[in-house]
Order: structure tokens, then sequence, then C-alpha cells
């Protein structure tokens, strides 16, 4: 039975957010259930899904019935190549009530806010102008305006947002899914960005695994497109063996025997 809350730390990475997905299953088959979320881009997104009440299974074949990526539309003239007005319509399919204080577990969500050079967690109000903000990879992704300010993803300043848990009695566990990686291919304009990217990110997210109980991070996440839902599944099923092979390290007290 569980008597101890374990808080799960989600890091951005585009389409190797499903990994994210696995691990929870991971958790929950042994009845270790989220007290708590905190996500980043994609971490941000399956926190808000499985918070909503969604079974990581639905939430993956959801997205891979619906394509998401075919919802993205171009914005023309505007501070990005995509707009996310589509992916915000379907979110509010999935979530109709749209405010953090109606979901079945608390999660919160980082985003940058340009204006201000900072890092915000939001964790009430309004649920999904958040996550899409959290989700909004410069140059690739339109940024979102709230209250008169700018924001993306929140991985630019801190990719694994472990600050929220920080006042929460319990185990941080963090799921990275955005390794360092010293060896990436660089043969595109993408592969430039995506580089650049995961560079600005691994050093912050090396400090903040330091805060944090349990780390996992699979390692053959890397080899797979942050910007391609193509290996979906895999990226699930790679999530789930490693919560599988790393949830024995939460104290046996929190849960009983399989």
């Amino acid at each position: 039975m569980q008597t101890t809350p374990v808080h799960f730390i989600l890091s951005g990475g585009g389409a190797r957010g499903f990994a994210h997905l696995g691990v929870i299953k991971a958790f929950q088959e042994i009845g270790i259930q989220p007290a708590s979320y905190s996500g980043t881009s994609a971490g941000a997104l399956v926190g808000a899904l499985l918070s909503a009440g969604y079974s990581p299974d639905y939430i993956l074949e959801f997205i891979l019935k619906q394509g998401l990526s075919n919802y993205l539309r171009f914005a023309f003239n505007r501070m990005g190549l995509f707009s996310m007005e589509r992916v915000e319509k379907i979110l509010k399919e999935l979530i109709p009530h749209d405010r953090f204080e109606n979901l079945t577990t608390p999660v919160s969500v980082c985003a940058t806010n340009l204006t201000s050079g900072k890092s915000v967690y939001f964790d009430s109000g309004e649920l999904i102008r958040p996550v899409l903000a959290s989700c909004c990879l410069p140059g690739i992704f339109e940024p979102i305006i709230m209250g008169g300010n700018t924001y993306v993803d929140g991985g630019v300043l801190n990719n694994l947002p472990v600050e929220p848990t920080l006042d929460k009695l319990g185990i941080r566990v963090a799921v990275n899914v955005t390794p360092r990686v010293d060896h990436l291919p660089i043969h595109t304009a993408k592969d430039v960005l995506m580089k650049t990217f995961y560079l600005s990110i691994s050093q912050q997210s090396d400090l903040q695994s330091k805060r944090c109980d349990l780390v996992i991070e699979p390692k053959e996440i890397i080899r797979y497109e942050g910007l391609s839902l193509k290996n979906a599944r895999e990226m699930f099923d790679i999530g789930y063996q490693y919560g599988v092979n790393t949830r024995h390290f939460i104290p046996q007290t929190i849960h009983d025997p399989v």
C-alpha cells in the first residue's frame, strides 16, 4: 500500500516524451500512483494528460490516432514556423474544463518568460495555454502570449523542473528523455537546431538531477528524433522497460510486494 508520496519530474524532449508514458505505466502497475507531476515541454503535456485522468496507453493511442503533427499549421510572417492553434483545439476536447484546479492529480507546468528572462511555473487557473507555451520550441513554434508576456519552451532555462516539488514531502523521481549526447550527427539545419538545444540544457539538467531521489534516463532514446512520431511505440516501450528496471529502487514501504 502506497504510504509515501512520489512526485514525478518530467523533462522536455519532443516525441521522446512517449517514454514518459511508459515509465509511468511501469510504476502504476505496482500501485505507485504519482502524487504530483512537474513538467517541461513534452513532460508538461504528458503530465497534464495524466493528471486529467487518462491512462498512459490511452494517451499513446490517442496521439497516434490523431497524429498531432498533422494539426500544426504554418504561421507565416509570425515568430515561428508553426502555430499550435489546432493542437489547442484538440487538447480542449480532451480537457474541456481547461483548469488546473479540476485535474485529478496536481501538475506544475514550466515555461520560459521571454519578457522577464525567467522560468515560470503554472499550477492554477487556465491550463492548456501554459502547456502549449511550455512546448513552444523557439524558432519552430509560434510563442504563446499571456498577460502581455511572451512564453516559449520551458527547456530553454529549465528542462527538468524540480523546483515545484521541493516543498513537498515524499520522493522525487526525475525522468530525463534528453540525456547528454556528444556525437549527434549534424547534416541539416534541424540537426544544428536540436544539437544546440541539447547542449544548452544538458548542464542544467545534470544539476537538477542531483536534487532528485531517483533519476531515470533512458540512454537509447537519443537514437530517436524528437520531432517525429514515427517510433512512438518503441520510445514508449523503452520508457516502460526503464520503469520496470528502476521501480524497485523506491523504498519497499511504499507499495505491496509484486
